[in-house]
């Protein structure tokens, strides 16, 4: 048997081949003739819509209204004295305030040495560039009374709580509590030429709404006929204005591949949840965080992979060189797109970003956004490098000018067949496409990275060793698994998939949470091994301190946490290799 992420569906071909270009561009033009904010009667259309497709195509559809924390941005200008308001873009979480005043200062890129040379605190901060969540909340932290980021050409709708899903009592306190607001270049040059004069005091007026709101949630689900297993595809519905591309395409596209599977129900070996979200834009992906904490077991128990879609089907999109899957899953994103479009690409670790709410349980994810445009030198294409890991947004993203003429229906049945063909591999393969090696081998990297900073002054080698054990036991049961006959008894292989997925579950939250399985963690970046990063803080303590010492007994605990990650990792792939 070949490697199980080269695994080509067979029924690959003649459904690729039944993609319809004419119903992808239907189901678009109907979502993307309304606005779709979250909890509005537009976005209620498109769900009724969703719904009533998915049910003539057979699929058991659930859905109902959850409670969410829900903010929609009205309107935001700012004030100068003896002149005309400029124009602006609140955002969601902005604080709404009627005229507030204050000293205008230039932070230019809002490094934390820039709030401290301007003197920022106690003042409006004018910052370049996207309205990203940490750089709100690092503009807060500064003590800063409100925040003017100024764009380009074009002002996006953005959300700055880094608040992932509905606060808690412990993240509450981080709901922004400073309005703030973006205006276009040429606004932010008169701003600057008038600072350039000496003192400015400006007056923001920001309106926003934010509170609690029943949101629509669907599932639908076609059940699988040899495994109680499923694949989980996921998009979120709400959008910015109308939305073509984020994300009525990803909808088209997720209403295709469920009409083409449904025709091929019993030829599916495990089943396939389609999960329509509302809350991505409005809460910080707040229905992909409620279905996390609510079918938390199941999709710990049963969920083999998070395949996600977002922004399908842009006009100029030709570029796959860049895909982002837990590492687990790269080499077979890596596959499914070279074999679909001809492409090589470079699976990427996940930014903190996206629907991706599923790592606590231990889900694999693939895919976020897919096409993109080629490399741009712009402010956006930079500016999202830095926040999700790719360059290829196009301007309209985020804007009112995202609206159907910027969809290319051939660029939107190559994303499908992309989608299509992941999706097939997933639920048919005898043995599911997971390459723990990689995972392994990164974080086995992370910690050799962290071991030359820490030096002496703090001991990683039990986590580095266990690490190095798992990575050659995970060789052999690279081994063992090629030579595994797809025509094995279906107990044989359900034990194999059975540890496939032990393995995914000791070692994607060890890469992509700080610890706590059953919380969402801050839509912040977050690196491996989270909470072995602080070794790099010792370097700049003095070991007869208590911050040394605090931090150090905070990471023996933390090298207790990887290693036993590890261990329950090797146990796994010792059980497999006794299979």
């Amino acid at each position: 048997m070949t490697a199980a992420w080269d695994y080509r569906d067979p029924l690959e071909p003649a459904l690729s081949a039944q993609i319809s270009d004419k119903t992808l561009m239907e189901h678009v033009r109907t979502i993307g003739s309304l606005e779709r904010e979250s909890g509005s009667p537009g976005e209620a259309q498109a769900f009724d819509y969703i719904e009533r497709v998915l049910k003539s195509y057979g699929v058991e559809v659930e859905r109902r209204d959850i409670d969410a924390y829900i903010s929609l941005p009205l309107e935001g200008r700012v004030h100068v004295p003896d002149a005309a308001a400029i124009e602006g873009l609140t955002h969601s979480f902005s604080t709404s305030v009627e005229a507030l005043e204050g000293e205008l200062v230039d932070v230019g890129d809002g490094r934390p040495a820039d709030f401290a040379r301007a003197n920022a605190a106690g003042k409006i901060a004018l910052i370049n560039g996207l309205p990203a969540p940490g750089r709100a909340w690092a503009a807060q932290q500064a003590g800063t009374l409100g925040q003017i980021f100024v764009l380009m050409d074009h002002l996006h709708n953005m959300i700055v709580t880094t608040i992932w899903g509905t606060p808690s009592p412990d993240t509450a306190w981080r709901v922004p509590a400073v309005p703030c607001l973006s205006v276009l270049g040429a606004d932010g040059q008169r701003l600057r030429a008038l600072l350039a004069r000496g003192p400015l005091k400006v007056r923001l007026t920001t309106r926003v709404r934010t509170g609690w709101m029943a949101i629509p949630h669907l599932v639908g689900e076609l059940i699988g006929r040899h495994e109680d297993r499923f694949v989980l595809f996921s998009g979120h519905v709400d959008s910015w204005h109308y939305g073509a591309m984020d994300n009525g395409t990803a909808n088209a596209t997720m209403l295709e591949v469920a009409r083409l599977l449904a025709g091929r129900r019993d030829a599916l070996r495990r089943g396939i949840r389609f999960a329509f979200w509302s809350g991505h834009s409005h809460g910080r992906y707040a229905g992909s965080a409620w279905y996390a904490d609510h079918a938390w077991r199941e999709l710990h128990q049963r969920c083999v992979l998070h395949l996600n879609v977002d922004s399908t089907g842009a006009r100029g999109a030709t570029d796959y060189s860049v895909l982002h899957a837990t590492e687990d899953a790269q080499r077979f994103a890596e596959t499914v797109v070279a074999d679909v479009t001809g492409q090589r690409s470079r699976g990427r670790r996940f930014s903190r970003a996206g629907d991706q709410s599923f790592w606590g349980a231990g889900v694999p994810s693939a895919f976020m956004s897919l096409s993109g445009l080629p490399k741009q030198d712009t402010d956006l294409s930079r500016a999202m490098e830095r926040l999700v890991g790719s360059a290829g947004f196009p301007w309209w993203w985020h804007t009112k000018d995202d609206t159907i003429d910027k969809i290319d229906a051939d660029v939107l049945v190559l994303d499908t067949r992309v989608y299509l063909a992941s999706a097939l591999r997933w639920l048919n393969a005898p043995v599911l496409p997971l390459d723990h090696g990689r995972a392994a081998r990164g974080l086995l990297a992370e910690l050799e990275t962290l071991l030359v900073t820490a030096g002496a002054r703090f001991d990683l080698a039990p986590a580095i060793d266990a690490a190095r054990a798992l990575v050659d036991r995970l060789d052999r049961v690279a081994a063992a698994l090629a030579a595994v006959d797809a025509a094995a008894p279906a107990a044989r292989l359900d034990a194999v998939n059975r540890g496939l997925m032990r393995l995914s579950r000791a070692l994607v939250p060890l890469s992509y949470t700080s610890g706590d399985r059953f919380t969402h963690d801050l839509a912040l970046p977050l690196p491996p091994l989270a909470g072995l990063q602080r070794v790099r803080e010792l370097t700049a303590l003095d070991p007869d301190t208590d911050a040394f010492k605090f931090a150090r007994a905070a990471l023996v605990r933390e090298r207790n946490r990887a290693v036993h990650a590890f261990d329950t990792a090797a146990s796994a792939a010792d059980d497999l290799l006794h299979q």
